[in-house]
């Protein structure tokens, strides 16, 4: 399912994989390839081989912009959007739902990091992610401590309370969303009217690490750019190391104090890393995906974080960047956000990622 924003309404499109069909221009030209969406006048579409077209509509037979024209469901009227949820437990930590939909994943000519090439992924299940990243007082009041340490000097501290955690591992950042999930269970926080009924007695929904597709979708918000406000970036966009350009913030900054993204997150590029549940490299192919995770083995026992931090140079910031540590690796510049969705219930040792 696609979402699109008209004029402050919402528009849904619940065709979310169409099948390939015959496209003929206005010129009488034909090329058969699958829909993708359609933007600004502009319809996307996938050939077989996997390339990729931006069609002007009136480029297009008759027949076929009335075919687009039908994928698109006003649902203005009867669809309406979940309320951020606020986590009694973390201090209100606040969550944005996310629904459901398709995106095209990495970035074409981006080698170095695995994030090539481009393929489309659906993710068929809705989720709510942290609007921020986690803080150091919602780090404390859910584990009790603050891992987070003044390494560099007095002035430039690293501690505070509005301020991300980071000095956190990823065996850090599951256990507070296994410990999130145990304290909301007991308090029965999350049994509202906002969930069904069963969620808390199947114990089906959990706080957990967001996988990397859910990270890059929510991060990209709908734009297809190198970052989700355009292609390039200037100090007033992130908190990243640009003393190529004469001046850098050395330091992490309070949560929030740049722009969201046109989903409402905040600090998807830059501040610090994040990570994911995934485990580090799952080789992208052309293909399309469906909600891809990728299961950690005695082969590859790294975890991948996205995002870039402040101390890194902007080519780590990119949407598709993927950077992959250890599991016991920690940094004054790694962090991570929350996500709270419908997961299956793994055996013994479960990864305490999304499936």
């Amino acid at each position: 399912m696609r979402i699109f924003a008209l004029f402050g309404l919402m528009v849904v499109s619940l065709h979310a994989k169409e099948p390939n069909r015959t496209w003929t221009s206005a010129d009488g030209r034909t090329i058969e390839a699958r829909f993708i969406d359609e933007k600004m006048d502009k319809v996307r579409i996938r050939r077989t081989d996997g390339r990729v077209f931006n069609i002007p509509l009136d480029n297009l037979s008759e027949e076929d912009r009335e075919y687009v024209e039908s994928l698109a469901v006003d649902l203005t009227f009867d669809y309406t959007p979940k309320p951020n949820y606020n986590v009694k437990s973390a201090l209100d930590l606040e969550m944005i739902w996310v629904e459901p939909g398709t995106f095209t994943m990495g970035q074409n000519g981006l080698l170095n990091n695995g994030a090539s090439p481009e393929h489309e992924v659906t993710l068929t299940q809705g989720f709510y992610l942290g609007k921020y990243e986690v803080t150091q007082r919602e780090y404390k009041k859910v584990m009790g401590k603050n891992p987070s340490r003044n390494r560099i000097s007095p002035i430039l501290t690293l501690k505070g309370d509005k301020l991300p955690v980071v000095d956190v591992d990823w065996n850090d950042a599951v256990a507070f969303c296994e410990t999130l999930t145990k304290m909301e269970l007991q308090k029965n926080n999350y049994g509202r009217d906002d969930y069904s009924e069963n969620k808390i007695t199947t114990g089906s929904w959990e706080f957990t690490l967001p996988t990397e597709a859910q990270w890059e979708y929510a991060c990209r918000a709908g734009t297809t750019t190198k970052y989700s406000w355009g292609d390039s970036i200037t100090k007033n966009d992130a908190n990243y190391d640009y003393r190529n350009i004469g001046r850098t913030i050395g330091r992490p900054t309070i949560v929030g104090s740049y722009s969201p993204n046109p989903w409402g997150f905040f600090d998807m590029h830059g501040n610090v890393w994040e990570w994911t549940a995934d485990a580090s490299y799952r080789k992208y192919t052309s293909e399309a995906q469906t909600d891809p995770f990728y299961e950690a083995s005695a082969y590859r026992a790294g975890r991948i974080l996205r995002g870039g931090g402040w101390s890194w140079s902007p080519v780590y910031l990119l949407s598709a960047y993927r950077y992959g540590a250890t599991t016991n690796s920690n940094d004054s510049s790694f962090g991570f956000r929350v996500a709270f969705q419908q997961v299956e219930k793994a055996s013994e040792g479960s990864l305490g990622g999304a499936k």
